[in-house]
């Protein structure tokens, strides 16, 4: 058999093959044997039919069906007995055979590309520290006192500390009101930063069943008169600032005083932001060393990430009604960037893991439970035996070890942000 590769563009690649008719024989032989099983002949039971006389009746047919099978088998054989690591599944191209003398064959195929990692180590990340302004602890202590706040029914809004609930009507320039385009039941909260300029305006001092009309904008832009209608006003009455009401703001029984409570908010605050500041370097990180590494990515990398993002996307909105069908192409062409930058990730993470030689061990999954025992409060022990035996698990947390490799290997440079 003569071979022959070649490479085509990106991971592609081409299999010429050309074999002589006596290495066709077998091949042939043994597609002879599968057609006398199912063959019946007159005279003969079925399958019992002489393979000379179904040789001489079928031969020819038989062996221009069985090519396809021969080049796949073939192509097979090479792959495996080479060690080419084809990704995917071949595609034959062309085929040509010769009764009594030849035939040749060609098929594309991918293959996985060699990386070679060009830069990982010394890379330059920038890992930002949050400092807490008081205004974020203002903030936040604002918001427990409303979720907790409760409701008193008053006759007119005199302060900012008031919910108003009103109904709306949309007004042309002649002051008819539009036909559907009226709301009911529309609360707003007088104190809020987000209150429009001309809603605060016509919410002061309203009372209850007053109607004012308010000189306002669309989200685009455009001239909106609204008519208000004052349904109800309501004071709001925040909690009495003592021990059982910080018990219930936080579940803690040691916050005595509103101190206490506003050191712990900023400790919460601190805590989320560091989160945040972890997951930024290690974005970072991933994003970093797939720029300063140029990595071929097959297209059958590319199109099988396309395809789960696709399942994913069908099965999270399966239960939506949607005014017009999913159109899959826009989606795949619209998600394609982001897909090529997935494989890059992952065969260069495949390459750091062979180079530096990470795994996963018991000590790395315990501390994994350990950490998630906090979140979930599941004790830790329990957590590591559930975890030992999840593959998913695992590959998480040696994802997480090659991310750490990459940082634990680069150039920091450390600044601070003031977060009001």
């Amino acid at each position: 058999m003569d071979t022959n590769i070649k490479s085509l563009e990106n991971c592609k690649r081409e299999l010429e093959a050309t074999l002589d008719y006596h290495e066709l024989i077998p091949h042939f032989e043994k597609a002879l044997a599968e057609h006398k099983k199912s063959v019946t002949i007159p005279g003969f039971r079925k399958g019992k039919a002489p393979i000379q006389m179904i040789k001489k009746m079928y031969g020819d047919a038989i062996e221009y069906r069985a090519l396809e099978d021969i080049a796949s088998d073939v192509f097979r054989n090479y792959i495996v007995e080479n060690n080419i690591p084809m990704i995917g599944l071949g595609s034959i191209t062309d085929m040509d055979y010769k009764p009594k003398e030849k035939m040749t064959f060609k098929v594309e195929f991918e293959i996985k590309p060699d990386v070679q990692l060009e830069s990982y180590k010394g890379i330059e990340l920038t890992k930002v520290k949050y400092i807490i302004d008081d205004s974020l602890v203002d903030e936040e202590l604002q918001y427990l006192k409303f979720k907790n706040a409760s409701f008193e029914l008053d006759g007119e809004a005199l302060d900012k500390e008031y919910m108003v609930t009103v109904d709306t009507s949309d007004l042309d320039e002649e002051g008819n009101v539009i036909e559907g385009k009226d709301e009911t039941g529309l609360r707003f909260y007088l104190g809020s930063p987000h209150l429009s300029v001309e809603y605060a305006e016509a919410f002061k001092n309203i009372k209850e069943n007053e109607e004012k009309i308010v000189d306002t904008k669309d989200k685009q832009g455009e001239a909106r008169k609204v008519k208000l209608k004052c349904v109800k006003a309501e004071k709001i009455i925040y909690p009495d600032m003592n021990e059982e009401t910080f018990k219930k703001f936080t579940g803690k029984d040691d916050i005595k005083s509103e101190e206490d409570l506003r050191t712990y908010l900023r400790d919460e605050i601190s805590k989320a932001y560091d989160n945040i500041t972890e997951q930024n370097i290690r974005n970072k990180a991933v994003q970093e060393i797939v720029k300063l590494n140029d990595v071929t990515v097959p297209d059958g990398y590319v199109d099988a990430i396309l395809k789960g993002s696709l399942e994913d996307y069908k099965k999270q909105h399966s239960g939506h009604k949607h005014d017009t069908v999913l159109d899959e192409e826009a989606f795949m062409n619209r998600n394609r960037a982001e897909a090529v930058f997935s494989g890059k990730w992952f065969l260069i993470k495949e390459k750091l893991i062979e180079i530096e030689k990470i795994e996963v061990n018991d000590e790395d999954i315990r501390k994994f439970a350990e950490e998630n025992a906090k979140l979930y409060d599941i004790p830790a022990e329990k957590l590591f035996e559930i975890y030992t035996g999840n593959e998913e698990i695992k590959k998480s947390v040696l994802d997480n070890k090659v991310i750490d490799c990459i940082i634990e290997n680069a150039n920091i440079t450390e600044t601070e942000e003031i977060k009001k």
